[in-house]
């Protein structure tokens, strides 16, 4: 399936999908004009009135002589009713690539980032668990730091103040 810019104008091909999505839509590739119906008899009148040479034949059908050879014989065309038909559009399936806003793009940043965060705090919150409980890690100090650091920057991405952070000794 074809790919479009937004106005479809443009083929596209290649998108970025963290950077816009797709929406299926279609595209106009014809129209077709409204054919006004005739009857054989109307076609017949309009030929004969115009010159053209038509008969009927003993099955019933009209025809229309569109040349004759010297030895005699002709070549004809049978006559057909034409049936009438509304005017339409003919469309094709397309999908258009919508840009995100630079407001959504900052959401997704921020909601990604907020997630990495929370990943690594929990990760960190096992580690000092562990440190509580006995098991003895020399980057005790560092991991606490590190978390207050964490929690600092998701209240920012949450739109709250940070806390003020007090340094913590390591234990010995």
């Amino acid at each position: 399936m074809r790919i479009f810019n937004i106005d479809k104008t443009i083929e596209l091909s290649q998108v970025d999908l963290e950077k816009g999505y797709l929406v299926e839509d279609k595209l106009v590739i014809a129209h077709h004009k409204e054919i006004k119906g005739k009857t054989v008899e109307k076609i017949v009148n309009e030929l004969l009135a115009s010159g053209e040479i038509c008969y009927r034949r003993f099955d019933g059908n009209w025809y229309k002589q569109i040349r004759s050879f010297p030895s005699g014989g002709t070549e004809e065309e049978r006559i057909f009713l034409i049936e009438p038909q509304a005017a339409y559009d003919e469309y094709e399936d397309i999908q258009v690539y919508v840009p995100y806003t630079e407001e959504e793009l900052k959401k997704f940043a921020d909601e990604k980032r907020h997630a990495e965060l929370k990943a690594e705090l929990e990760k960190i919150k096992e580690d000092i668990e562990q440190e509580t409980f006995g098991i003895v890690r020399s980057d005790f100090a560092e991991k606490k730091a590190r978390a207050a650091e964490i929690v600092n920057e998701l209240r920012v991405l949450e739109g709250k103040e940070p806390r003020e952070v007090r340094e913590c000794e390591a234990f010995v």
